[in-house]
């Protein structure tokens, strides 16, 4: 893939210039030269128990899982926004992250997690983050300093988001979500729009209930494509080569025409990663459900099947 000068960060009155792929990873090289500069904060999007166990020095954990603000009924008080502007302002800034900070995510390796964490900031505008494709595996490959332990107390900063700066181009609600099951049910495959949904079958199928939710099952008329079908998990990569992930795309009759939903559990993870590998592959309309069947599966008044 072709490299573009895609950053210039000024942190401390210290410039630094890193050659980045895109405007969502980076190498796990490029990482490892960003690593230790003042005004970068690595962010480990994985769970407590697995970043206790395995970590970059110094980063921090913002486990992707639980970006996501909804009740215990799981009602989105901010749809389609993770958390509300003032609670993602104290939760950022509690991480040592400010305006100015140059995020670097990561994850176990597979990708869904990081792109969690990468969606989140991207969605409340602040653009300075990538994710390290092939995570922790290859930061270490690379000699990183992987270490175990609890998460360090980090400094707080302060961290504003500008309304006039959130991103509403990636994401969307179940309004939207339920305007497209309409359009899909009386068009078909002529429909402007596309859902997949990126879980596994047990979940689909409603056998397997996250979180407590309600209701198993899937949102009307979603074609179901696993997110395993693009992580290069054999090699430790989070992406398979860019031909393999758009035979998957071509078999299933994705194109780049339509408006695609991507959703999951919560949002953060599994269908933010799929939304990336669109975003790769140059499908310019793809956003992600945030709240995803957490939300949808508590609403009794949207539509399952099973």
């Amino acid at each position: 893939m072709r490299k573009l000068l895609a950053s210039l960060c000024l942190f401390s009155s210290v410039a630094v210039v890193s050659l980045l792929a895109d405007d969502i990873t980076v190498s796990a090289k490029e990482a490892k030269e960003l690593y230790g500069k003042p005004g970068v904060v690595f962010v480990s999007g994985d769970n407590t128990d697995v970043y206790n166990l395995n970590h970059v020095e110094g980063s921090v954990n913002m486990d992707a899982h639980h970006l996501h603000h909804s009740d215990i009924t799981g009602d989105m008080h901010c749809a389609p926004l993770y958390m509300c502007v003032d609670e993602a302002e104290k939760f950022i800034g509690s991480k040592g992250i400010d305006n100015n900070t140059m995020v670097i995510a990561y994850d176990d390796f597979k990708g869904p997690n990081a792109s969690g964490v990468w969606h989140y900031f991207k969605s409340f505008g602040h653009d300075n983050v990538r994710f390290v494709n092939g995570g922790i595996a290859q930061l270490r490959a690379e000699g990183v300093k992987i270490v175990k332990g609890t998460e360090p107390k980090a400094t707080p900063k302060t961290f504003k988001i500008d309304p006039k700066k959130i991103n509403h181009k990636i994401s969307v609600d179940k309004h939207e979500v339920l305007k497209a099951v309409k359009d899909i049910e009386i068009n078909g495959d002529k429909s402007q729009y596309v859902i997949i949904d990126t879980r596994r079958i047990e979940e689909i199928i409603g056998v397997s209930k996250l979180d407590n939710v309600a209701r198993g099952g899937h949102i009307p008329n979603a074609k179901f494509i696993e997110w395993t079908n693009f992580s290069d998990a054999t090699k430790k990569f989070s992406y398979k080569a860019p031909e393999e992930m758009q035979a998957v795309l071509d078999k299933n009759g994705i194109t780049k025409d339509k408006t695609i939903y991507t959703y999951c559990h919560v949002g953060a993870g599994r269908s933010s990663y799929l939304m990336t590998v669109l975003e790769k592959l140059g499908y310019k309309n793809a956003k992600v459900y945030v709240g995803s069947w957490d939300e949808w599966g508590n609403d009794w008044n949207m539509p399952i099947r099973r």
